[in-house]
């Protein structure tokens, strides 16, 4: 038996495990034992070459092993980065899910919340319709209960200012102009603020609606009525004779004299304090009262 020979750790692992159980081995056996080295001397040229060739192969076969592992390994390296790509793409998309859930929840909530805004709206609408009604019909009520209030009132207008004058005696002198018998006048005076383009109005309280009616039907029907024929120092201007309206209806009055030029209505005139107005000669007579009645003139 020749000695074992020195082998290389690296190369020869498997060998070196045989010979560490070397001594492990029954008697028979180690006396049959050959290394390696006595091996290949005993055989014939065609097994070395053989054995050779079988150890390149299997070097070749160790070298594809080797790169094969490195290409699983790069691949899984390519998988594994992309598991997480695609980990990071889920996490992403559990949070759009999330947050569509979230918008959807939200969404539903506002669309009830609306449907309770839009009965209330219906509902406030409603309650306005019926309290607009409600004013409009208190305000036609005071209305009128104010216009009572005047019925007897006369307003003159066009008669210029003068210090220290009385109103009394200046309708005394229209009634007179006029040959008209008032009786008592119990109250006459200037109302408004003063201007300087127009006089301001005199307001006469009369004894009755007759003595009114019968003063501003006389004013209307006479081309004498001016401020000269009043007093002399006056310029030769009309004055007026009126019924004494309440603001609504002096307005009212107003916009229905603007409305007929505008829509060719002939006739506009008030009678016991109430508008009517007539679209041609022989036409049927309107009342206005109200501003929707101008829309219907």
């Amino acid at each position: 038996m020749c000695e074992m020979p020195q082998v290389v750790p690296s190369k020869l692992y498997s060998r070196l495990k045989t010979v560490e159980n070397f001594r492990k081995l029954r008697k028979e056996v180690k006396e049959k034992w050959k290394c390696d080295v006595c091996r290949k001397r005993s055989r014939s040229p065609e097994e070395s070459v053989s054995e050779v060739v079988s150890e390149e192969e299997s070097d070749s076969s160790e070298e594809q092993n080797a790169e094969l592992v490195d290409e699983s390994e790069s691949v899984l390296s390519g998988i594994n980065r992309k598991l997480d790509k695609l980990s990071s793409v889920a996490g992403d998309l559990r949070e759009l899910k999330d947050s569509v859930n979230f918008m959807s929840n939200q969404f539903d909530r506002f669309v009830e919340e609306m449907e309770t805004l839009r009965g209330t709206v219906k509902e406030l609408s409603k309650e306005n319709e019926q309290l607009k009604s409600a004013v409009w019909d208190l305000h036609q009520k005071v209305d009128f209960l104010e216009q009572i209030s005047r019925n007897a009132n006369v307003e003159i207008h066009g008669v210029p200012e003068t210090k220290n004058e009385n109103c009394i005696e200046i309708l005394k002198e229209v009634s007179r102009m006029l040959e008209v018998e008032n009786g008592s006048i119990p109250k006459a005076f200037r109302v408004g603020p003063p201007r300087n383009d127009r006089p301001r109005k005199i307001l006469a309280v009369m004894d009755s609606m007759e003595a009114r009616d019968k003063l501003v039907r006389a004013a209307k029907g006479s081309r004498e009525l001016t401020a000269k024929n009043l007093h002399s120092d006056w310029p030769n201007e009309r004055v007026y004779v009126n019924e004494n309206l309440t603001s609504y209806r002096a307005d009212l009055l107003r916009r229905t004299k603007i409305k007929a030029r505008e829509r060719d209505v002939k006739y506009v005139w008030l009678k016991n304090c109430v508008i009517y107005v007539r679209k041609s000669d022989g036409g049927p007579v309107s009342t206005i009262k109200s501003p929707q009645d101008l829309e219907r003139m």
